[in-house]
């Protein structure tokens, strides 16, 4: 499938503003909200809309200290990854964790209560997963630009 204008259009939209109807899209693109409704359906059915989600405050939550933490890995053997990838995802504080090629093995991105709380994560949890040679951790104190739209072009 190949993206229209239209298409684009519709996509731009939905990652502006996820709670919008495909009347108010079809408004916005010059549809009527029949077809509009079938374009989207097509645009999930083919992959271009992975899921619709709400954005939550994590600093309203609680969890307003962000941390990235860069990880070293001992061995890079399948199951060494494998015993990693299982235990890291386990923690409902990472929202982020990404196997990497080059110096660092794994990019992780969490969201806590505080300094305090990741403090705790790290000794308690983090730096016990087998496997684990090294962490370094990095508190945000500024969020520059913080979007999850993706150019479409």
């Amino acid at each position: 499938m190949s993206l229209d204008r239209v298409d684009k259009q519709i996509l731009q939209l939905l990652q502006q503003d996820g709670s919008l109807s495909s009347a108010e899209i079809a408004e916005q693109v010059g549809l009527t909200p029949p077809p509009c409704w079938r374009r989207i359906k097509k645009l999930q059915d083919n992959g271009y809309i992975d899921k619709c989600v709400n954005l939550l405050n994590a600093k309203k939550l609680g969890l307003g200290v962000t941390v990235f933490a860069t990880i070293k890995l001992s061995a890079h053997g399948k199951e060494n990854v494998e015993t990693f990838r299982e235990k890291i995802t386990s923690y409902e504080e990472v929202m982020e964790c990404y196997i990497l090629l080059g110096g660092i093995d794994v990019l992780v991105k969490m969201n806590v209560a505080s300094v305090e709380s990741y403090h705790e994560l790290f000794f308690r949890r983090l730096s016990q997963i087998p496997g684990v040679q090294e962490v370094n951790s990095s508190v945000v104190v500024e969020r520059v630009k913080d979007t999850t739209e993706l150019p479409i072009k």
